[in-house]
């Protein structure tokens, strides 16, 4: 009886062995495919995909930008995709306007929104004014 269930045991033992040693293979081509395929994600184009991508999204006067890494060529696969590395390139990330921080060059602000235009010394010297000339006629009237 003994002989019997330590060769049931046995049994199990090979067959959990087997699957596993089968389950690793097939991650580890799976891996190596991911490995060898050129990235599909890696850009940014929403508040979500730059978190997705390790960004930090950041309201400024200019508008609403993501803050991430550029990843470079090296971990330009799928592999990395997702794994808050950054952007493939700062290049090519959403509808707007996108700049490389400098100087190093490792850090891209995508812009999320369409950027704002600062006014022209004219535009804010014409504003001021109006206002003024419209105080003056708030006070002349009262």
């Amino acid at each position: 009886m003994a002989k019997i269930r330590l060769g049931a045991a046995m049994m199990s033992v090979a067959a959990i062995a087997m699957a596993s040693t089968a389950s690793f293979a097939q991650d580890a081509e799976k891996e190596a495919e991911l490995m060898n395929t050129v990235s599909t994600e890696g850009v940014v184009s929403s508040e979500q995909s730059c978190q997705y991508e390790g960004g930090s999204t950041i309201d400024l006067a200019s508008g609403k930008i993501c803050f991430i890494a550029v990843r470079g060529e090296a971990l330009n696969t799928k592999i990395y995709d997702g794994q808050a590395l950054g952007v493939i390139k700062c290049s090519g990330n959403g509808a707007y306007a996108n700049e490389l921080v400098q100087p190093s060059g490792e850090f891209c602000r995508v812009y999320l929104e369409q950027k704002k235009v600062a006014p022209s010394r004219e535009e804010v010297e014409a504003q001021t004014r109006a206002s003024m000339k419209a105080e003056e006629a708030m006070e002349t009237t009262n």
